[in-house]
């Protein structure tokens, strides 16, 4: 995702919310009691991308809807693809070497399969336990549900952004789409959490709302900018509406319930990120907090949080599987190498990839076509053995051989095998 302002100017506030996100989940994964809110992180994330992916949109100034469509597409794939791709294959290999083949290898495997295709939380909503389970506890791939999420909510994104990207005088189109989506999700995520809580949890439909508000954060201020002039009261407003959200969020990690996870308990999780993406946009070089949010290891923890949050949960199962995480030394074993892991995906994963996102000449719907080369065949699930075990068998069928993703063919190819 692209890191700059409405004007092209970096904006160190994002990274500085990012790094917040994922030491908070990282910390909560690691060591529950130390952080118990911290999977609230995942909420924060899910505001950042979508004001992030509305501004970068902004940024690209498409000057039609094909450009605008499969340029969209084809910066989403180059940027959060590459990372993935290696993750799991790289977690594959590892899994099928030190997790026991057992009725919960199985299920992680399904997992792996659907999360090759954003599509990993509806199996966890179907065929696992809720997010906060033990079992999920020894699933290396549980974290991708999120991921998941943001890719589905991608598919919608650009039609619901046309109007603001293309059509600027009907861009009111494009806000009450949003604002429409976002209460009706609303509804969704409070009628489901009283029938069926893992699946409201996991769920696109119960966390649009989640997205849509960072949109439409992002449409308040590309719209309207500040209302306040004089540029001390501006960043002061500043100030306070962001320690404001840093103050909700705080509080949010220590007292947050899982059980009221998406709603109500995402709510001020919400707010908070909203309060501090909006009111931090607006501070100036000079101010304490200034210095505080852009300093390099913030900053630096903020670029690599995407590998990061890939890393991090598959070394600790792995972990939990093999040598165990019950003693310091081996969580401090296991958080560094997830931070070494990290910083190796991002120096040599993701900005590479972030550079074809720049350099990109080839036409962008071949790449787009491409990715959907490989896509899960229809029914293609089945149960190795009894029909009520979790244990199932996914092969994907090529829709296009000559144009799919041929890491992906390979990897589909090894696990035949191991399946």
């Amino acid at each position: 995702m692209s890191d700059k302002s409405l004007t092209g100017r970096h904006m160190p506030h994002v990274d500085a919310l990012r790094a917040l996100a994922v030491i908070s989940v990282f910390i909560y994964h690691l060591a529950p009691t130390a952080l118990p809110g911290g999977f609230t992180g995942v909420d924060i994330f899910f505001v950042i991308s979508g004001f992030i992916v509305s501004a970068s949109v902004i940024q690209k100034k498409p000057a039609n809807f094909p450009e605008f469509f499969i340029g969209f597409y084809a910066r989403r794939l180059l940027r959060v693809m590459p990372a993935l791709l290696v993750m799991l294959l790289a977690v594959g290999l590892l899994s099928a070497l030190l997790i026991p083949d057992a009725w919960l290898s199985a299920r992680h495997r399904m997992t792996e399969s659907y999360a090759y295709f954003g599509l990993s939380n509806l199996v966890l909503s179907n065929t696992s336990d809720n997010y906060f389970s033990p079992t999920a506890e020894f699933n290396p791939y549980t974290h991708t549900w999120s991921l998941a999420v943001e890719e589905q909510f991608y598919l919608a994104f650009p039609f619901l952004f046309l109007f603001l990207s293309l059509y600027p005088k009907k861009r009111w189109i494009s806000a009450a789409l949003l604002l429409s989506g976002l209460l009706a999700s609303l509804w969704i995520a409070a009628s489901w959490m009283a029938a069926d809580k893992t699946t409201a949890y996991y769920s696109i439909f119960s966390r649009f709302w989640q997205l849509a508000a960072g949109v439409l954060l992002f449409y308040a201020v590309h719209r309207g900018g500040s209302a306040i002039q004089n540029e001390r009261a501006k960043n002061i407003a500043a100030l306070v509406a962001g320690w404001l959200g840093f103050l909700i969020l705080g509080w949010v990690f220590f007292t947050a319930v899982p059980n009221r996870f998406p709603w109500p308990g995402a709510l001020w999780t919400t707010v908070g990120a909203l309060l501090l993406l909006g009111g931090w946009i607006h501070l100036q070089p000079g101010y304490r907090t200034y210095s505080m949010i852009s300093n390099r290891p913030v900053q630096y923890t903020g670029r690599i949080s995407y590998s990061l949050y890939l890393w991090h949960w598959p070394v600790f199962v792995i972990f939990r599987w093999s040598v165990g995480l019950d003693s310091a030394w081996k969580m401090a074993a296991a958080a560094t190498a997830s931070v070494l892991l990290a910083v190796v995906s991002y120096q040599w994963v993701e900005k590479p990839a972030r550079k074809l996102v720049h350099q990109w000449r080839w036409p962008l719907w071949w790449l787009v076509v491409g990715a959907l080369g490989w896509l899960p065949r229809p029914g293609g699930c089945r149960s190795k053995s009894m029909p009520s075990s979790p244990a199932f068998r996914c092969t994907p069928r090529p829709i296009a051989p000559w144009i799919g993703i041929p890491m992906a063919k390979t990897r589909i190819q090894m696990y035949r095998g191991v399946l």
